[in-house]
């Protein structure tokens, strides 16, 4: 009579041990959840040959005088990276932040000495298919069923003003703007601003864009698993490195 007990004995420490091992992983993983202060530094040196323009726009021939096209550049000494950061809650244990990040990024960026060009479309696309974090099963999951990258595998950015443009700018130092324009992700199209730390000298831009906004605002469902559950907010960080084209 006692071999029953024996077994679902087992069984019940088996789960025990399952479980601690979810929160093991959960809360020792090795997300690093820091976002940057500053605007990358211009490199010293650099390759100046800046990636095929990302948008199907005009050609710089036939852009208006005094305009500049600037190409996100992977090859410009700056790691570009686009990072989420998210919240999770292991239930009544612990919290924890999500943190994925991408390379993945692409895009056109066209200025003059006032500001933002017009007449021609400034973006930005990020790869989703590629976001990573440290758990693999984290990543298919959020890929299919999160943000279903299957149906929308991009996020894209139109940028519409950049303000305050900075008048009299001294090559290579820190400038704070905000960013406005259309946040297209997971088929929804929201107004967004984000908020903008760039430097340049000569052909060469850096920067970084913080954007804080809620998941269910893009009909995205926060991600709840039988342990854990990710908080609505996320802050979405893009670390770019731009080369001027013409």
């Amino acid at each position: 009579m006692k071999k029953p007990f024996v077994i679902i004995g087992g069984l019940v420490a088996l789960g025990v041990i399952g479980v601690a091992a979810l929160v093991v992983v959960f809360v020792l993983r090795s997300d690093d959840a820091n976002l940057k202060t500053e605007a990358p530094a211009i490199p010293t040196a650099s390759s100046g040959t800046p990636a095929a323009s990302s948008t199907a726009s005009s050609s710089d021939a036939s852009l208006p005088a005094g305009t500049l096209h600037f190409v996100i550049d992977a090859t410009a000494g700056v790691p570009l990276e686009v990072k989420y950061v998210v919240k999770e809650t292991l239930r009544g244990i612990a919290d924890s932040q999500a943190v994925g990040t991408t390379n993945a990024i692409t895009g056109d960026l066209y200025l003059t000495p006032a500001g933002l060009a017009a007449g021609v479309q400034s973006k930005f696309v990020v790869d989703l298919t590629k976001l990573k974090t440290d758990e693999s099963q984290r990543d298919n999951y959020v890929r299919q069923n999160v943000l279903q990258t299957g149906r929308f595998p991009n996020a894209e950015f139109v940028v519409e003003s950049i303000s305050p443009f900075p008048a009299n700018y001294v090559e290579g130092t820190e400038v704070s703007l905000t960013m406005s324009g259309t946040l297209t992700l997971h088929g929804v199209s929201k107004k967004v601003d984000w908020a903008v730390k760039a430097r340049r000298q000569g052909k060469a831009l850096t920067g970084i864009a913080d954007l804080s906004f809620n998941m269910s605002d893009f009909g995205i469902q926060p991600p709840e698993v039988p342990i854990a559950k990710a908080q609505d907010g996320v802050k979405l960080q893009m670390t770019i490195a731009a080369t001027q084209k013409n």
